[in-house]
């Protein structure tokens, strides 16, 4: 099993990721609003380069616009397809503002399979 995570500053990217994914075969992701270091020490959320943001002034502060999307994964062809899908879509990973893309192995998963009534 897979943790598949896009991270996005522009909006409309996320969006479009988002429907790419759901092509490719996904049934379940999440989304969240979130911020890099870097927005935040251009801020002044950060109180020095090595100490931790604070948050809650930073999410005061300012509408956030970055999207993260997440959605685990069980099968591996399916994580190849959105893996294609995700690099066809973007193209260069290298370029900026293209996003970033992260696959993590999870060991274990709970509440993945609903059962509903």
């Amino acid at each position: 099993m897979y943790m598949v995570l896009f991270v996005s500053k522009d909006v409309e990217q996320a969006e479009e990721m988002l429907d790419v994914w759901v092509r490719a075969g996904i049934k379940g992701v999440t989304i969240l609003e979130s911020s890099g270091m870097q927005q935040a020490m251009s801020s002044g959320g950060l109180l020095s380069p090595g100490l931790v943001v604070s948050l809650r002034k930073l999410m005061q502060s300012r509408e956030v616009h970055h999207r993260t999307l997440f959605s685990a994964i069980e099968d591996d062809a399916l994580l190849e397809r959105v893996l294609a899908a995700s690099e066809k879509f973007v193209g260069d990973w290298s370029r900026p503002d293209t996003g970033i893309l992260l696959v993590l192995p999870v060991a274990r998963a709970y509440g993945l399979q609903k059962r509903f009534s």
